[in-house]
């Protein structure tokens, strides 16, 4: 849903690729088939398209805004279907609908697009004055009445390794969905690794977790996350997990996102051999992602989650995950992932830590 690299700078920045399920030909400005350089299409069978995308490099294409997030613009044009655009690449908007726009100091502002100068955006608001925002300022825009499923982002990703020494194999797989709204964030994460050996039992680690965010103004938000987790290597058959507490964007703009948060956790855990534990733990967690709003397109993603047993024996644990995405054609990705896994008191006789990186390709819908 966002624009795939082809590997090379296109020769007009402005230039769209399609996303998702919709049909994979470039909007070609030159065509004469596109009057007014627009991709505007008015089939009797098709509701009118009213907003107005002014790109930098001159074009204008009439379509419907679907939302902005992580610096890509995401539209529907009738010719093509689904299609994104960097926001570094729109000199304004224009529409008569309602959107919700997410600035990054935190504020939010509720009404329609009016014409405007390159490098702003005018909010009409009901009531009042319209407000001049710049754009550069701008990093959430969604229609309001949107339907679910536009609100949904994922993406799914593998990889493969094999070495002919102890016919060693490795599998990964990785996959995320995530659900924006006016208020709310909520994301569920799947990752699992394998590793078989001709010589050695296999090694499997698994990890699934859900996390809900919900705006308080101002940058805070309040969070609430739950996780499933087993990991061989680490000799841990189950860990379940819920907690909850409240955070804060440091730096939310259009290129990148920093923030921390803390709470308090349910953590029940099973081991290899050990009876089921119970315990109560503080929660210090981050997330520091760097994205591009330009048509370089690659995201740099890293998130921990450190834990304090605040009920029993005095016991770290930390939980590190990073990623560089490149997309380079169309919705296809590579991603470069790792991960680090450390108990500061674990079993007797069992290791600390686990870490691993992997290679994967990868799609996103």
């Amino acid at each position: 849903m966002a624009i795939a690299s082809t590997g090379r700078r296109d020769p007009q920045p402005g230039n769209l690729r399609p996303a998702g399920g919709a049909p994979k030909s470039r909007i070609d400005p030159e065509r004469s088939w596109l009057p007014a350089r627009s991709c505007f299409w008015a089939g009797p069978w098709r509701p009118p398209k009213v907003d107005v995308v002014y790109l930098r490099n001159g074009d204008r294409l009439t379509c419907e805004i679907k939302r902005l997030d992580r610096s890509v613009l995401t539209i529907s044009t009738d010719p093509l279907g689904n299609a994104s655009v960097f926001w570094g690449e729109i000199a304004t908007l224009t529409s008569p609908r309602t959107f919700e726009i997410q600035l990054a100091s935190g504020e939010y502002y509720y009404g329609s697009l009016l014409a405007s100068p390159p490098g702003q955006l005018i909010v009409e608001q009901s009531p009042g004055a319209p407000t001049t925002l710049a754009m550069s300022d701008v990093i959430g825009l969604t229609p309001i009445g949107t339907s679910l499923w536009n609100r949904i982002d994922g993406s799914l990703d593998v990889g493969f390794s094999f070495a002919q020494a102890d016919l060693e194999t490795h599998y990964t797989l990785n996959s995320t969905a995530t659900y924006r709204s006016a208020n709310y964030l909520l994301r569920a994460t799947l990752g699992s690794q394998l590793t078989t050996r001709e010589d050695a039992s296999r090694i499997s680690r698994n990890s699934l977790s859900v996390n809900g965010n919900r705006s308080l103004g101002n940058r805070w938000y309040a969070i609430a996350w739950g996780q499933l987790q087993q990991n061989q290597e680490l000799s841990l058959d189950f860990r379940g997990l819920a907690g909850g507490g409240v955070g804060r964007d440091l730096v939310h703009t259009t290129g990148r996102l920093w923030s921390l948060y803390s709470g308090v956790a349910y953590t029940h855990e099973k081991f290899s051999g050990e009876s089921p534990d119970d315990s109560i733990e503080a929660a210090v967690g981050g997330q520091l992602d760097v994205f591009t709003s330009r048509n370089d397109d690659f995201k740099i993603t890293n998130s921990a989650a450190s834990y304090f047993n605040v009920s029993g024996r005095k016991r770290v644990r930390v939980e590190l995950q990073s990623a560089w995405r490149h997309e380079f054609w169309k919705d296809f990705y590579w991603s470069l992932n790792g991960f680090e896994s450390f108990d500061g008191d674990p079993p007797a006789n069992q290791k600390h830590n686990d870490f691993g990186v992997s290679f994967t390709l990868g799609w996103k819908f």
